[in-house]
């Protein structure tokens, strides 16, 4: 019974050797990524300027993306718009991203109290994509729209433009 045992025992051991260990390799191997997304900045590098009205009656003004100026109703506005000109604004931040622009209205106060007028921002588009390295970011145009009444006080007007800017 002891040689039975110890050929069983062997068995065991013989068998046990002659197995190959079973081990997994992780292929194909798992790939680990990240996108880094750099921050938006924006700059605003030239005010927007209407130029000057004589008022007579009521009229919307216009000032497209491009400083051109519509003085609406000709009988009831006369503008000299020399100075007149679109903001402009730089926008920097990761590379080939979609940026979305937003606008919206806002007023402009008469410098000194007594009176505001309603200002509505026109941009020529509401996304852009920024380019490739080695620019420095993407400018844009914003031109806008005032009403102006009969009643509207004489004076000079100013206001922010508000703008944001997102991925």
């Amino acid at each position: 019974m002891k040689n039975f045992a110890r050929l069983a025992a062997l068995a065991v051991i013989a068998t046990a050797a002659a197995t190959p260990a079973v081990a997994a390799d992780g292929d194909p191997k798992a790939k680990a990524s990240v996108k880094v997304t750099k921050p938006l900045t924006l700059a605003a590098e030239q005010d927007l300027n209407f130029g000057e009205v004589i008022l007579v009656g009521d009229t919307t003004i216009k000032i497209d993306t491009s400083g051109n100026v519509d003085c609406g109703d000709p009988v009831n506005a006369t503008c000299n718009d020399t100075g007149a000109q679109e903001a402009r604004y730089r926008v920097t931040g990761s590379n080939n991203q979609q940026v979305t622009i937003t606008t919206p209205a806002s007023t402009l106060g008469r410098v000194g109290g007594g009176g505001s007028v309603a200002f509505r921002p026109v941009v020529d588009t509401a996304t852009i994509t920024l380019p490739n390295s080695g620019a420095t970011g993407m400018t844009f145009n914003v031109g806008g729209e005032i009403d102006l009444f009969d009643d509207t006080p004489g004076g000079d007007y100013e206001g922010d433009i508000e703008v944001t800017v997102q991925y």
